[in-house]
């Protein structure tokens, strides 16, 4: 039950209480360490320091500054390739906030991108798996005492900042709402400190803990140097014909990483993307039937929905959008999907158009950890 729902502007700016704090989080996807990350907070300043191995490895220093009212006046990170990948050796990164505008100045490429962007005051600035920044609107939330609270977040290089929305759970426990990215499940203390964080079954896919004691990140840095994770969920096409017909699926491929997929990482009974990153695109250069269903000749987004009692395959007449942005209203067709246990497990997510021998048919088949579904295919 919601008891009182307070504006953006005054929560947590007016009641947060000065303090002195520090911290550090390990931050996981999978079995990977994906970035390690520790921070120093005053009443005025916010200073930290993070590793990070995807896709080079760089070490990355920030700083925010708050002003009277406790909102963030100043960010700034500067980012260090310490992996020898190409990129520049260093780049760096600015906001200012005043009254209703953010400005920034972010790397775009070989030139600065300059952006002034509308904002509500108090909104937090923020880049991908900064952790401090997120504990930020925990503690202004668990200062307000109400059971919802809303801010809002302006990703660095963004035209437009998310909505944030953080829900009370117990004395213990949060869900956060983070823009597009999904809801977050968050244990935080009395004081609203992050102590951890499951991103599972959003599009992060992380898991974030609070761990003792300083790192040591300039050496960790080093150590990490020569093994950077690459892309997480890189870039693949497969291309096949089927009775003179062109085929083509392109999709992302994210990997088991040590993880429980089906059930897990991808939710049973929820539209999955089939993929990470972009909506999958399938093309085809002539009418086809695909399970049985005629598909007539262009190009479609791929999306299932996963369950335990069967798959169903979803052609939408929708493409290049993200992979969040499923519209069930552009739908062509939902398809039965057949399923099958692999003897073995599929360590990258896999997309395969399988002609059969004669040429005149073939299969459309995603494998991934210990499953296999497919649909029939053949030109109309």
């Amino acid at each position: 039950m919601i008891r009182r729902l307070l504006p953006v502007v005054t929560l947590g700016l007016l009641l947060v209480p000065a303090l002195s704090a520090q911290g550090a989080f390990i931050v996981r996807l999978g079995a990977d360490t994906l970035s390690l990350e520790q921070y120093t907070r005053t009443a005025d300043r916010l200073a930290g320091e993070q590793v990070a191995r995807a896709p080079r490895t760089v070490h990355r220093l920030y700083t925010a500054t708050f002003g009277r009212s406790g909102a963030i006046e100043r960010f700034e990170l500067v980012e260090h390739n310490v992996s020898g990948a190409p990129g520049p050796a260093e780049t760096k990164a600015t906001v200012e906030l005043a009254g209703d505008s953010a400005i920034s100045a972010v790397p775009d490429g070989d030139s600065t991108l300059h952006r002034r962007v509308k904002v509500a005051p108090g909104t937090v600035p923020w880049y991908f798996q900064n952790y401090a920044l997120l504990e930020e609107i925990t503690r202004r939330a668990r200062a307000g005492g109400g059971e919802r609270y809303t801010t809002a977040l302006l990703n660095l290089g963004d035209a437009e900042p998310w909505t944030v929305e953080v829900n009370r759970l117990g004395r213990d426990s949060m869900t956060m709402i983070l823009g597009p990215l999904g809801t977050f499940r968050l244990r935080v203390d009395e004081h609203g400190s992050l102590l951890g964080l499951s991103g599972i079954g959003t599009t992060m896919q992380v898991t974030v803990e609070r761990v003792r004691g300083k790192l040591d990140l300039g050496a960790l840095s080093k150590a990490f140097a020569a093994r950077s994770l690459g892309t997480l969920s890189p870039a693949d096409s497969v291309r096949a014909t089927l009775a003179g017909a062109n085929l083509a699926v392109h999709y992302s491929r994210p990997s088991m990483r040590g993880r429980a997929i089906f059930g897990n990482v991808v939710p049973w009974n929820t539209v999955w993307r089939t993929g990470a990153n972009e909506a999958t695109v399938l093309e085809t250069s002539a009418d086809l039937v695909i399970a049985g269903t005629s598909l007539p000749a262009g190009k479609y987004s791929l999306w299932s929905v996963p369950s335990p009692d069967g798959w169903k395959l979803i052609v939408n007449n929708n493409t290049g959008q993200w992979g969040t942005q499923y519209d069930a209203k552009h739908d062509f067709a939902r398809l039965d999907m057949k399923v099958e246990r692999l003897a073995r497990p599929v360590e990258q997510f896999t997309i395969a158009i399988e002609p059969r021998s004669d040429g005149q048919g073939g299969v459309l088949a995603l494998e991934w950890e210990r499953t296999r579904a497919w649909v029939p295919l053949s030109r109309k």
